[in-house]
């Protein structure tokens, strides 16, 4: 028996697509390797810490749909960014000093907020942008975060071993970028290739750990703690530098792919903190403005002076963009301090330069629109739309002339 034309057996199908996906991911291990091959040079061990972000997920997505980056770049820019994110509780509540009963489901527990204001001027390939903002990461098991949530309810089981490991990273600085966008050339096509260098003013530092057991209501554990609070500004001031890389290149006609790091290498050097190493007993839970446990007796321990070297939590993120006519589908993935994250979405181009945005990141349930107009630009995220149930969002507002 033959086979009939256009059955399942035998398709007629366009294949263009597929050769055009294929040669681009040739071309993209072109620039991987050398790319990676740096990344892994550059290791530096020792603590790590969250800085505020250089590229915002916004920053990456536009570039993804823009033919060339510098054609669009604006003389002058101010921006404003909020970034708040986790798994415990809705954000509303995280303010109140009483909570109702409530149950940690998961394994590990994180909290992760960032916020910064920037104001920057580019001419030509050439920006210099000075921000200033706070980045804070709290990360614990499941008993740290179900002893958080009873506390705050006042329901602390007597009976109950709540197994405690937590830790925290805090800085709060200001920043200088300088940064150089260059085009690079690829099977003919042209990308582009930006790198910044940020000078860091570190005025807060903190890295902390806790580990213990709360049982028949008493905590004891130990705890050690590098942090800048109860010292002089004069003496916690310190300095820092990060090398941030990014690339994006046209691999087809229509797909376009990006490569972003930051702090690719990095180094911050803090002049003087506590250090603070102690046994700790207490039967008072409360987060204090550390983080950790309120008016904590020490048992024993010691609080000495002294200096840290330190290197910023390096982010990493990889994206393409399909064009449809003026529109794009888009593809990142991104790696920060709360771990890797998958969003695809759609862009649509409305007129000229306007555009409009719909991304959906997958495992956390967290959408994101936007709006992007020649003078304005604003970008919303949320996990919910119900405002009393909301545990990730963000916001990013930019003007420009």
């Amino acid at each position: 028996m033959g086979v009939q034309q256009g059955s399942f057996l035998h398709c007629p199908c366009d294949t263009s697509a597929f050769t055009l996906i294929l040669r681009g991911v040739r071309n993209l291990s072109k620039i991987l390797v050398p790319l990676l091959v740096l990344l892994v040079a550059s290791v530096v061990k020792g603590q790590d810490v969250p800085i505020q972000p250089h590229w915002t997920t916004v920053d990456k997505l536009s570039s993804l749909a823009e033919s060339t980056t510098i054609s669009h770049r604006q003389a002058m820019m101010s921006r404003i960014f909020i970034h708040a994110d986790n798994n415990v509780l809705p954000l509303r509540l995280g303010d109140k000093e009483t909570l109702p009963p409530m149950r940690f489901e998961g394994s590990k527990a994180y909290y992760f907020h960032a916020r910064f204001k920037e104001l920057g001027v580019s001419y030509r390939q050439w920006s210099l942008h000075y921000g200033h903002g706070k980045a804070d990461f709290y990360e614990g098991n499941k008993g740290a975060a179900q002893l958080f949530l009873d506390a705050k309810s006042n329901g602390v089981d007597w009976l109950k071993v709540y197994d405690v490991d937590a830790y925290l990273r805090r800085t709060h600085s200001h920043q200088w970028v300088l940064s150089y966008a260059a085009p690079v050339r690829l099977s003919g096509r042209e990308g582009q290739c930006a790198i910044a260098f940020r000078w860091l003013r570190m005025h807060r530092l903190q890295y902390g750990t806790l580990k213990g057991l709360m049982w028949l209501g008493q905590f004891q554990g130990d705890l050690k703690l590098l942090t800048t609070r109860g010292l002089p500004e004069s003496e916690t001031r310190s300095n820092g530098v990060a090398l941030d890389v990014a690339i994006v290149v046209p691999l087809s006609d229509r797909l376009r792919a990006g490569i972003w790091v930051e702090n690719l290498y990095s180094r911050i050097w803090q002049r003087t903190l506590q250090d603070i190493t102690a046994k700790v007993a207490t039967n008072t839970v409360k987060p204090d403005a550390d983080g950790f446990l309120h008016a904590v007796p020490f048992m024993q321990g010691r609080i000495d002076r002294r200096s840290l070297n330190a290197k910023a939590t390096r982010l990493w993120a990889v994206g393409a963009a399909w064009q449809q006519r003026k529109n794009y589908w888009l593809l990142l993935t991104e790696h920060d301090a709360i771990g890797t994250q998958v969003s695809i979405g759609y862009m649509l181009a409305i007129g000229g330069r306007q555009k409009v945005w719909l991304m959906r990141t997958m495992g956390r349930d967290k959408w994101l629109i936007g709006i992007d107009t020649p003078q304005c630009r604003i970008h919303l995220s949320l996990d919910k739309l119900n405002a009393n149930e909301i545990k990730r969002a963000f916001i990013d507002i930019r003007l420009g002339l």
